[in-house]
């Protein structure tokens, strides 16, 4: 990010950045690392950035609700950032959804966060091992989960911070009668909103139709790829692309990086609104 992340003198908190699964076998590590830290008197603000997280169990809401008791202790704050919806589901079916409620932040499309309770919350910097961050005096000491615990790393850069990141709705819970059921997504949906007015949706359309050609013919396998022309609003022209997962999509990334031949077509890409969709 270009811009510098100023961290306030007086912040103090303990930061939490998960890694994708946390349960009974990622638990004990955290509690045994608070105990060496001696983070049960640590008097700070708690932060939890959830964007990782794929799976959690009831040891994980049981070590939330431990979290969250500690930082109410001394009259602190807890504030959960950008949980995926599988997490919202087991605080519901842990009886534990109204011990959060009201610090649920969302970050902006530049991946900041602004909260009424803080004035300052550290964006997200991934971490796909897991990573713990204590701030003291505006000052972060860092540390990375491990097999055997947490190791002591270079302090976090959050100049590093990604824009908006994904909250990977990759999971749901949905009730079907009495029952509760969890569902995998089975499609990673990318979709591009040209907002290219009645003048030159023609001449949108045909170039977006030249592009996909291309990509086609190099072979990329999509599992479905459609070109929209809007009716209402007029002058939308929309591409809808749908991949096998996430990582299906990232290959298609790639493949745009590495073979520059598409943009000779000059399909016009200002004007845009781009969103991405799990598919059930």
């Amino acid at each position: 990010m270009a811009d510098t992340i100023r961290i306030p003198a007086d912040f103090k908190a303990v930061v939490m950045t998960p890694p994708a699964r946390v349960d009974s076998s990622t638990v004990p590590l955290l509690q045994q690392f608070a105990k060496q830290q001696k983070l049960d008197t640590f008097d700070g603000h708690r932060i939890m950035h959830l964007h990782q997280v794929e799976s959690i169990d009831s040891s994980a809401v049981a070590g939330l609700l431990d979290v969250i008791k500690t930082a109410e202790k001394y009259g602190k704050q807890f504030l959960m950032c950008d949980p995926p919806p599988i997490v919202r589901s087991y605080l519901e079916l842990y009886g534990a959804a109204g011990a959060v409620e009201g610090r649920v932040l969302s970050s902006a499309n530049d991946g900041t966060y602004k909260s009424v309770l803080l004035n300052f919350v550290p964006p997200f910097v991934p971490n796909p091992q897991g990573r713990m961050d204590i701030y003291e005096k505006g000052k972060p000491r860092s540390y990375e989960f491990g097999p055997r615990g947490l190791k002591e790393i270079a302090p976090v850069d959050l100049g590093s911070h990604p824009p908006k990141a994904p909250t990977r709705a990759s999971r749901m819970e949905v009730h079907e009668g009495n029952q509760r059921k969890e569902m995998k997504a089975d499609g990673f949906v990318y979709v591009r909103k040209h907002n290219c007015g009645c003048g030159a949706t023609h001449t949108t359309f045909d170039k977006l139709h030249q592009l996909h050609g291309w990509i086609k013919a190099k072979g990329f396998d999509f599992r479905d790829i459609e070109l929209w022309a809007s009716d209402i609003p007029a002058g939308i022209v929309t591409e809808k692309m749908t991949f096998r997962d996430r990582l299906h999509y990232e290959q298609f990334q790639t493949l745009l990086k590495i073979d520059s031949g598409w943009k000779s077509i000059e399909a016009p890409m200002e004007h845009l609104e781009e969103e991405y969709y799990y598919a059930y």
